[in-house]
């Protein structure tokens, strides 16, 4: 299978992985003999949901973010008018600081333009410098918390986010909270965004193994996230489209609350209990600051169903967010609960006139789940201080399997031809397969055993 190499850059929460040298492996290192070593065995970083391969289909894989390169003004033909447009408000910038000096408030505004395009043009360094800049102008002519300084701030969290550097989109994510927070207060319809934000933040510093606390990371996002998603129902009612989002994101966390429990008691140490409990005051949220999982999955899931069943006209989106809910209470082995909830989804689909239709569409291929998160998955994931990335490499994988009634994998074979470099890393792959869970085909309603499904994987290493 074909492979490509390129360095990580803004993908947030997908294919990333930090990479951490201390400095005195790296003085040992540099002490010790010369002593040529075969290099370690390659081991799987990130897998991705699998698509099905279907006979004489080639499958349709998401596209891959490109590479952030070096732009070439022959390819880009904004790149002159770019550079002659950051020519022009840097002698703006001359002219203002001759007139009124190096702190005149006239000159945030200019540094603002310089920094966009030089985020258009791919100088993230160049970029981070001017905001950095304008930033602290702005503060001294506006003060401290001014909100003048936002848009600044979050153009430069892209570009660190684009840099990998983890550590300052930390540092500067949770300062736009601490000033948007300190603005508007609790309660405020301006604050939803900045729950929002912060909480996704969360989310995908979890999923990349960023920070001190994995466990805490869960807490904040649970928080920020029920905090959200009650601020939309109170202000804009729950037939706002956010309020559906903001719960799927509290189905994602718990889902990974759950298959990380060995995090949940890092919360309740006292270097982090104070801080989480802070947070929670400062956003009005009631309850433990002890992340929750399989509980506040089935509860954001039922209060989606129920939104659609209230307020949808769209029979199969009401279907579909009912079979989700089915594959929550089938992961968590609740089979009973599942099956009533695939036979009532079923059953909503096959009184349509399209019936069959929809049924299929639905219901007419194993899926892995759980369906509402399409994010990697880290294979890898640790607490980790690292703002440093690496490379990563992918391919691709073939996979045979037999799917059960309840949902296991059984059967599992590795289609792709073997080799001495990719064995280890096929084996983890076939090891991966047989824990995950499947939506199982459906007959009449009913969950059947269904073999000889084949799946395409590609995976980071």
């Amino acid at each position: 299978m074909s492979s490509s190499i390129f360095k990580i850059s803004i993908s947030l929460c997908l294919l990333i992985s930090p990479l951490v040298i201390s400095h005195a492996q790296t003085q040992a290192q540099d002490a010790a003999p010369e002593v040529t070593q075969p290099p370690p065995p390659p081991r799987i970083r990130y897998l991705e949901v699998p698509v099905a391969i279907e006979p004489g289909v080639d499958p349709q894989l998401p596209e891959i973010a490109a590479p952030v390169l070096e732009i070439d003004p022959d390819d880009d033909p904004e790149f002159i008018r770019r550079m002659n447009s950051i020519r022009e408000y840097s002698a703006t910038v001359d002219l203002l600081e001759e007139s009124g000096g190096a702190w005149e408030s006239g000159l945030a505004e200019q540094l603002a333009s310089i920094g966009e395009l030089e985020q258009q043009q791919g100088n993230h360094l160049g970029a981070i410098e001017a905001f950095d800049r304008g930033i602290h102008i702005n503060r001294i002519a506006n003060g401290l918390h001014t909100l003048d300084q936002i848009p600044m701030v979050e153009r430069m969290i892209d570009s660190y986010l684009a840099l990998g550097n983890w550590e300052q989109a930390d540092l500067y994510n949770n300062y736009l909270f601490f000033v948007q927070q300190k603005a508007y207060g609790a309660e405020d319809p301006r604050i939803i965004p900045v729950l929002d934000r912060l909480a996704t933040w969360n989310m995908q510093a979890f999923n990349i193994g960023y920070g001190d606390s994995l466990g805490v990371r869960l807490s904040s996002a649970q928080i920020l996230f029920k905090a959200a998603a009650r601020m939309v129902g109170i202000h804009f009612g729950r037939d706002d489209e956010r309020f559906v989002r903001y719960l799927r994101n509290l189905a994602i966390s718990g889902y990974q609350v759950s298959r990380y429990p060995q995090y949940l008691m890092e919360v309740d140490r006292p270097e982090f209990r104070v801080d989480q409990e802070l947070l929670r005051d400062q956003v009005n949220e009631g309850g433990s600051i002890l992340p929750q999982g399989y509980g506040i999955g089935e509860a954001a899931l039922r209060d989606i169903a129920q939104y659609y069943e209230d307020s949808s006209d769209d029979v199969y989106a009401t279907a579909e967010v009912i079979t989700h809910l089915a594959d929550w209470y089938l992961m968590f082995e609740r089979r009973r609960t599942a099956e009533a909830h695939y036979l009532r989804a079923w059953e909503m689909l096959a009184a349509e006139e399209n019936g069959d239709e929809l049924i299929q569409q639905l219901f007419g291929q194993v899926v892995q789940i759980p369906t509402f998160n399409n994010a990697p998955r880290n294979l890898q994931i640790s607490s980790n201080t690292s703002s440093t990335t690496e490379s990563l490499s992918f391919s691709y994988a073939d996979v045979s399997l037999t799917v059960t009634a309840s949902g296991s994998a059984r059967n599992v074979e590795i289609i792709t031809e073997e080799t001495e470099e990719n064995a280890e890393i096929l084996s983890r792959l076939q090891r991966e397969v047989r824990i995950s869970k499947f939506r199982p085909l459906l007959e009449a309603g009913e969950p059947i055993r269904s073999d000889e499904h084949q799946f395409r994987y590609r995976y980071w290493y």
